[in-house]
């Protein structure tokens, strides 16, 4: 099972995260980005390195 954490002080909610990922793991909530669906994650890392504010921390990335 992956650990993924967005964290909140950082996260603009810009949605690149949403956009980018291709299991849809993430979405937004009161104008930030939450995780709904970690057991789709299949590790490609597309959202860290997506993510302009550094704010995804993945624990297989």
């Amino acid at each position: 099972m992956v650990d993924i954490s967005v964290d909140e002080a950082k996260c603009v909610g810009c949605g690149t995260c949403v956009d980018t990922c291709p299991s849809s793991v993430y979405e937004l909530n009161d104008g930030k980005s939450v995780v709904v669906n970690a057991d789709d994650c299949v590790e490609c890392c597309a959202c860290v390195e997506a993510c302009p504010e550094g704010a995804i921390s993945h624990s297989s990335c």
